[in-house]
């Protein structure tokens, strides 16, 4: 069904990890009930189509008299829901419109809650002059509402040029910081130094999957004067 392999570890964590695979299935523009029934054929989950046979059949005569009958209500309101789920799908940010461009940034910032401080001064500092650059920051820029793991997948793989990862003791607790980090890294494994930069916040052990990328050390106070432009330099995103 098109799912990488980061993904389904990700929903391997949650209590209930075939609502959230349905959820998110359920917002892709392929997804079709004839294509859930031919993936639970090839898997040979007949128990499962003959289950779902008689929800499915009532839901699809219900959509059929709103074709046939005319019935402004019925089919207004499959209609309506068609779009209610795609506009939250493509509107997972402030400055998404339902019918105009997608916004973009130049790097995605991954971090924890605790290390939020770094984030704040980055943010006032590279998003101004000289740099002028365009964060993704979840705490401003993802709208309530949607849904969360979609989202983040959706910004790190088409939405966002760069990468910046936040290292701290923290960070390395953070399940949520290690899947957003293993999506960017599995983006382009040939040149993952090109797309992951880490920035290390607190002194901690450099993450096996970071061991091959030269890091920006924000720690060692001889070097912050260089720090801002080091960093801008290397993600070299205009």
């Amino acid at each position: 069904m098109e799912y990488d392999y980061i993904t389904i570890l990700k929903w391997e964590r949650e209590q209930n990890p075939m609502g959230c695979f349905l959820r998110d299935w359920d917002t892709k523009e392929s997804s079709t009930v004839g294509k859930l029934i031919d993936v639970l054929e090839d898997l040979g989950r007949q128990d499962v189509i003959s289950e779902i046979k008689k929800p499915l059949d009532e839901d699809h005569n219900l959509w059929r008299r709103g074709e046939t009958e005319g019935s402004p209500l019925l089919a207004n309101e499959f209609i309506s829901q068609q779009d209610d789920l795609a506009k939250r799908s493509r509107c997972i940010t402030r400055g998404d419109r339902a019918n105009g461009p997608i916004e973009t940034f130049d790097a995605y910032v991954c971090f924890c809650k605790a290390d939020s401080s770094i984030v704040h001064t980055m943010m006032s500092i590279l998003e101004k002059p000289p740099y002028n650059l365009k964060l993704c920051v979840q705490f401003r820029d993802l709208v309530p509402g949607c849904p969360k793991v979609t989202a983040e997948a959706e910004l790190i793989t088409n939405r966002c040029k760069r990468m910046i990862v936040i290292l701290s003791p923290e960070f390395l607790g953070s399940d949520e910081c290690d899947f957003q980090a293993k999506i960017a890294l599995s983006l382009n494994p040939g040149s993952r130094a090109k797309y992951v930069f880490p920035v290390m916040y607190k002194q901690c052990t450099l993450p096996p999957i970071l061991g091959h990328i030269a890091v920006c050390d924000y720690t060692k106070a001889d070097q912050k004067e260089w720090f801002w432009e080091r960093l801008y330099r290397s993600l070299n995103v205009r």
